[in-house]
């Protein structure tokens, strides 16, 4: 997978646990304030990841944003993992199903640049809308 499915990927992920906020919160508010912590971070590397994503638009040549890229997709799929952890007792099998098989497609990816400034621009808006939802189900959480 190139470096532009990675954030169609993960704005799915984003959009299916965003509609998903309602069901969890009934969570008790320890592991409502967990998940809401883990959805920040995981909000504050997309935006990490669409700051490297932009330079690398700007100069594709730039290999310290392409590997910082990767590294920030690397550690959102960690930390999606480890949210899954956390609500595997309080998803049905077939969402959690459906959220691990979202990350297994993320961990196949290979690193590679897309062609061309309109694929690098899609990507950054996929990562920014990314980010939002994670914002959007931090802060249901936290209310």
């Amino acid at each position: 997978m190139h470096l532009l499915d990675t954030p169609k990927r993960l704005l799915s992920l984003a959009e299916t646990l965003h509609r998903w906020s309602g069901l969890l919160s009934a969570l008790d508010r320890p592991r409502r304030s967990k998940v809401a912590r883990y959805a920040e971070t995981i909000a504050l590397t997309l935006g990490r990841a669409a700051r490297f994503a932009v330079r690398l638009a700007e100069d594709p040549g730039d290999r310290v944003a392409e590997r910082g890229l990767v590294r920030e997709l690397g550690r959102i799929t960690g930390y999606l993992e480890t949210l899954v952890g956390v609500l595997k007792h309080h998803l049905d099998g077939r969402k959690l199903a459906g959220v691990k098989r979202r990350l297994e497609q993320l961990g196949s990816r290979r690193a590679g640049r897309a062609s061309g400034g309109a694929a690098a621009r899609v990507r950054i808006d996929r990562l920014l809308a990314a980010e939002g939802y994670f914002r959007a189900l931090a802060d249901s959480l936290r209310v």
